[in-house]
């Protein structure tokens, strides 16, 4: 190692040094800033073990997670800190949930370790889904994924529970069908309220695949789709007799063919044949009975 790098090395280890006391003093006031916030708020934990014991409290777990704890702690209270702490390697962001959505998203995500693997894999709009529909986003996100996740955030909570409804059953491929799913992220409510209305019609795939083809016609009234499920019912039928016409047709010929006892059949020809001969010749050879006039009464 030549002189330059040396001298290099130095200097940035006195930096880090140097650095440290300021990061570690910006910790420290903002930490003491959360537990004298939660003390004016009059919570009982901090008052019970003091400011300055909760303050290193939450300090140490700053450290760990981000500065997100800060936050989280404000919007929460000190039940935050063992939540964050619970989350392990998904800390930091179980602190920017609480911090973002507050107490409502402890029990309903930070406490559910699936639901915060949804949040690791998704991002944190996958947390806004998840508080947004607590019990109901999560078997929908783990279902279709980022598509679910952008049809609920659009969504209010009857058509989110409405969506959850229709991904059980004989209607799931309806409700994770990822382009359902982007015509519903799109036009919110009124696509939801529509797909609900028509779920039967949309369970044809020839009018499914209209409706999310060009959605708005079918939202807005000016497209019936009945009609075109309707449509596709008769086609079907029609095309379905004719095939079957002709293979009754196709399968009797054969089996006729088989069946028959052509040597019978030739007998009896023959023999109808003979009979009609036969017939003609007597009928032509049959004596002729000459005409004879009746004989008159005296009276005439």
């Amino acid at each position: 190692m030549n002189t330059r790098s040396i001298v290099f090395l130095a200097v940035t280890i006195l930096c880090l040094f140097a650095a440290t006391p300021a990061w570690a003093g910006s910790k420290s006031k903002a930490a003491q800033e959360a537990a004298e916030y939660l003390f004016k708020q009059g919570s009982k934990e901090v008052v019970e073990h003091g400011v300055e014991a909760f303050a290193r409290k939450v300090e140490t777990i700053a450290m760990k997670h981000g500065d997100d704890v800060f936050r989280a702690v404000k919007a929460v209270g000190p039940q935050a800190l063992p939540l964050i702490e619970r989350a392990g390697s998904h800390g930091g962001r179980a602190a920017k949930i609480l911090a973002t959505h507050g107490e409502h998203a402890a029990v309903l995500v930070v406490s559910r370790p699936s639901a915060m693997s949804l949040v690791a894999k998704h991002g944190d709009v996958a947390a806004l889904a998840l508080v947004k529909h607590p019990g109901i986003a999560e078997p929908l996100v783990e279902k279709a994924g980022g598509s679910a996740i952008a049809a609920l955030t659009a969504v209010g909570p009857q058509a989110g529970r409405r969506l959850a409804i229709l991904a059980e059953g004989e209607t799931a491929h309806i409700a994770t069908h990822p382009k359902v799913l982007e015509v519903i992220a799109r036009f919110g409510d009124r696509a939801m309220d529509f797909v609900w209305k028509h779920k039967g019609s949309l369970v044809v795939t020839a009018a499914l695949a209209a409706f999310v083809a060009d959605p708005e016609p079918f939202i807005t009234g000016g497209r019936d789709i009945t009609k075109i499920v309707a449509e596709n019912a008769v086609k079907p039928l029609a095309e379905a007799s004719g095939r079957a016409a002709e293979n009754a047709a196709a399968q009797i010929a054969p089996e006729v063919g088989r069946n028959t006892n052509w040597t019978v059949v030739f007998i009896a020809a023959v023999g109808g044949l003979a009979i009609v001969v036969g017939l003609r010749m007597w009928l032509t050879r049959r004596p002729v009975i000459p005409f004879q006039p009746l004989p008159r009464s005296p009276s005439s």
